[in-house]
């Protein structure tokens, strides 16, 4: 019997270099490379912008006006490494000034289970689609149940954090930024990054234990 040997998850440093290459082509006006480029970041912005302003007509409006805004930057563009705290910088600029043209300020995301649910690319909604998948796959009715109201303990508990907290957990986990990420895209001392992603995760834990003792 043959074994099937796996591909080597790609370096870091050979991620970097992979997108480092598509944005030179995306510079020189390469249709491919920019539908590639959109279709790689979507989800992740779309799902940023959704948790941070709970509308999804408003988040679906600012992940196209992101994309609308670095491609008139991306012709010559040298800051390589740098892209994606870049590109989630100009987004949540984006958000903020839509905030502040409304008068109101953003606030994250109530993400209960099947709460507007969206047809766009949405990676809440995948992760709820998933989620409901597996718990048809499931036997066992309790099991489903105890899955159910684990998820909404757990999002119920991440509205009662702090806007600084739930950006910061949503920066890291939504739009899958390293800690390193973040603080290049704040401007932010990987240090003070770090710190605010372990209190925050702290204070999660803290709720969730309470929750479980009530």
């Amino acid at each position: 019997m043959v074994q099937s040997v796996s591909e080597p998850k790609p370096s870091e440093s050979q991620v970097h270099e992979a997108l480092d290459a598509l944005l030179k082509r995306v510079g020189q006006g390469d249709a491919d490379a920019w539908r590639e480029l959109v279709a790689r970041y979507t989800d992740r912005i779309f799902g940023l912008m959704f948790r941070q302003c709970r509308d999804r007509d408003l988040a679906e409006e600012l992940t196209q006006a992101t994309f609308v805004k670095i491609v008139t930057r991306l012709d010559g563009y040298e800051e390589l490494g740098k892209f994606e705290p870049w590109l989630f910088r100009v987004a949540m600029n984006l958000l903020r000034d839509e905030m502040r043209r409304r008068k109101r300020q953003a606030t994250p995301m109530a993400m209960t289970p099947g709460a507007q649910r969206s047809d766009g690319p949405s990676q809440w909604a995948a992760a709820e689609k998933r989620l409901s998948e597996q718990n048809e796959s499931s036997d066992n009715p309790l099991e489903q149940m105890e899955k159910a109201e684990q998820i909404e303990i757990m999002q119920l508990a991440v509205t009662q954090l702090s806007e600084d907290d739930q950006r910061i957990l949503h920066l890291r986990h939504a739009a899958g930024l390293t800690f390193a990420q973040i603080a290049e895209m704040e401007e932010t001392p990987l240090g003070t990054v770090l710190a605010r992603g372990h209190r925050a995760l702290a204070k999660l834990r803290k709720l969730l234990v309470q929750e479980d003792e009530s």
